[in-house]
């Protein structure tokens, strides 16, 4: 676009001004007209500076003398407001020209009469106007023109310039130009209208869809809060009486146990002193009527088993835990019975069917899990899932017999309900459920401690005490059956340390260490009874049990740390209780036979690092240095020095 002169532009501003104002002045003239009643004034015609001049046309007929001097007044008036709206103004040459044409057309209009040039005064002429003519009227009008047209204060507004040619069609281009891309602009913003329609009404569903979402959570919130209602009243009312039970059953158990324990520590203490050997212990004396009573019968019923022991061939101390009467099996299982039916009848048959099982309660909160995910999450349910399921697992247990101490078949049922007997955790109804339950959500489930942590917090406990109440020994079945427990416990240790299958591991060697006490205890003999006690079947029947709760102990080689499992087998055992009473290995088959069943039993990798210090004199008894008419128990020697990893030993009793 070309630049514009600013002097150009202030020249048509003032044209536009003129202009303005003469528009201004001819709407006053009429307006006074139309108030005086009189006709409005015409405007003069062009007169043509060339050729001839037109032939005036005639003249109307005169107005009225009234009339044209009213008419006269206005043109004065007019022509005084003209002139001073003039004033102080330089006159333009086209307007001085275009005036002179007028006044020289009226002057030929009129036959060529001189013009009488006046000087009137706006002022005067008004106050001339009588009322009749419309003074205030004329006096407004004047008012209003001038108004308009003050040289400072007037406000001029800017009118239409006629561009060029060229200006022109640039502008009508620009102005297709916008068109056209409006054009576009409307289709990408209908485009953009439709697409935001479309995000609206998607969001407006997605809105409906969450609306819907949130009031199936709500309802699974709420189910929620009902069952934990239900569950809280439920463990506040049964769980104390569940706890009651578990130690009522304990009793139970410990008492048939210990009662059993007893009695065959008493008989094989009175076998030991009968040949002259004196126990390293005090004995529990009876201290009424009643415990001498039960002595007494203990000691007739010793006798009966003195009598089966040899018809048996002179195998007393290979056998398991032998049975008796005084015992009570048949009444503690008739006991157990009536304590089961007892706990089933006041722990659940009063409780609905929707809380009576943790299959059950696992089965409404996983529906409410499924449908709450991260809510469940956010609300810690899985903090709370230990204590409310540990009443589950407690009660079940009730019905665990896992070292079969009073099923000894798996048929057996305990009032109610069938027995536990199965050392596998799987065997309880809850732990398919459960562990189920804990892989619902993922790898990043909320509760996928709960079955390690219910099984530290329920079976570890139960494993625990049977273990160091209830444990025999010298039961090859039951030392497996602890090896098992011991096993599948050592699966739900989630912890580096492994503090409570450490808790369970001591509580296995407190029980070996017990029951050597009561099953082979150490005994001293007499210088004087030596003779008589290496004659005795007692001292057989000692080194035989030694040797059957060694066997039973290696049982649990794995599960227990050797730093406290060879204590007890090397130290306790075969040091205290069988080396002191082997007489010449190499002479008697019998004893060479008990020192082959004690090594047989000990672990491999024992070995490996050198021979125990424990064993080092029965290197020596074993070796060369054995008697020389000791040729019937070589090739038994050599193997077990070779199984000890003593070659140079074997290889010198080769030569």
């Amino acid at each position: 676009m070309e630049p514009v002169d600013k002097d150009s532009e202030d020249e048509a501003d003032g044209e536009e001004s003129k202009a303005v104002l003469a528009a201004r002045l001819a709407r006053a003239q009429r307006a006074a007209a139309r108030e005086l009643g009189a006709p409005a004034p015409r405007a003069g015609r062009y007169t043509a500076m060339t050729g001839l001049p037109a032939k005036p046309k005639p003249a109307p007929p005169p107005a009225p003398a009234k009339s044209n001097a009213t008419s006269e007044r206005i043109k004065a008036l007019a022509e005084a407001a003209q002139k001073e709206l003039n004033d102080g103004e330089e006159e333009d040459a086209s307007d001085a020209w275009a005036l002179r044409q007028l006044g020289l057309g009226l002057h030929r209009r009129r036959g060529g009469e001189a013009v009488e040039v006046v000087e009137t005064s706006l002022d005067e002429e008004i106050a001339k106007l009588s009322s009749r003519d419309g003074v205030a009227q004329v006096r407004k009008a004047a008012e209003r023109v001038a108004k308009g047209h003050d040289g400072e204060a007037a406000i001029r507004a800017k009118a239409s310039v006629i561009p060029a040619a060229s200006e022109a069609m640039a502008r009508l281009w620009a102005t297709m130009k916008a068109l056209e891309s409006s054009a576009g602009d409307r289709d990408a913003k209908l485009e953009e209208l439709t697409g935001q329609a479309d995000a609206a009404r998607d969001e407006l569903a997605e809105i409906e869809r969450r609306d819907k979402d949130i009031s199936r959570m709500l309802r699974s919130v709420q189910e929620l809060e009902e069952l934990a209602w239900s569950l809280g009243g439920l463990l506040d009312e049964k769980s104390p009486k569940c706890k009651q039970a578990a130690k009522m059953l304990a009793q139970i158990e410990e008492d048939f146990s210990q009662r059993r324990t007893k009695r065959r520590a008493k008989d094989i203490a009175e076998a030991l002193k009968e040949t002259g050997a004196s126990l390293t212990y005090q004995e529990e004396e009876a201290e009424d009527g009643s415990d001498a009573e039960k002595a007494e019968q203990a000691e007739q019923a010793t006798a009966r088993r003195r009598q089966r022991r040899g018809r048996r061939k002179g195998d007393d101390g290979w056998d398991t835990s032998d049975l008796s009467e005084e015992d009570g099996l048949e009444a503690t299982r008739k006991d157990r019975a009536t304590f089961s039916t007892a706990v089933q009848k006041q722990l659940l048959d009063d409780v609905s069917e929707e809380f009576a099982s943790a299959r059950s309660v696992l089965k409404a909160l996983k529906s409410v899990k499924k449908k709450l995910q991260d809510e469940y999450r956010q609300a810690f349910v899985h903090l709370a899932l230990p204590e409310v399921f540990g009443f589950f697992v407690d009660f079940a247990a009730l019905w665990w017999d896992p070292l079969r101490l009073l099923a000894r078949s798996d048929d057996v049922t305990f009032g109610p309900r069938k027995a536990i007997t199965s050392t596998q955790l799987e065997s309880f109804d809850w732990f398919e459920d459960m562990a189920a339950f804990t892989e619902l959500l993922g790898d990043d489930d909320p509760d996928g401690e709960l079955v390690p942590k219910i099984v530290q917090q329920c079976i570890f406990p139960e494993v625990a005490r049977r273990l160091r109440g209830c444990w025999d020994v010298t039961s090859m079945s039951q030392s497996q059956r602890a090896a098992a427990l011991l096993d599948e416990c050592l699966l739900f240790e989630v912890g580096e340390a492994a503090e409570a299958f450490g808790e369970l591991a001591e509580a296995a060697v407190e029980r070996l260490r017990a029951g050597l006490r009561d099953f082979a205890p150490e005994v001293f003999v007499p210088a004087p009874q030596v003779t008589a006690w290496y004659a005795s079947a007692a001292r057989k029947r000692l080194l035989r049990r030694s040797c059957k709760i060694a066997a039973c102990a290696a049982q649990l080689e794995g599960r227990i740390p050797d730093e406290k499992l060879a204590p007890v087998l090397l130290q306790d055992i075969f040091t205290t209780r069988i080396a002191p009473h082997l007489q010449a290995p190499r002479l008697r088959p019998e004893e060479m036979a008990i020192v082959e069943t004690f090594v047989d039993v000990l672990p491999e990798r024992w070995f490996e690092n050198g021979l125990p210090q424990s064993l080092r004199p029965l290197r020596d008894v074993l070796g060369p240095r054995a008697p020389p008419n000791s040729e019937s128990t070589k090739s038994a020697a050599i193997a077990l020095l070779r199984r000890m990893h003593c070659y140079d030993e074997a290889q010198a009793l080769e030569l």
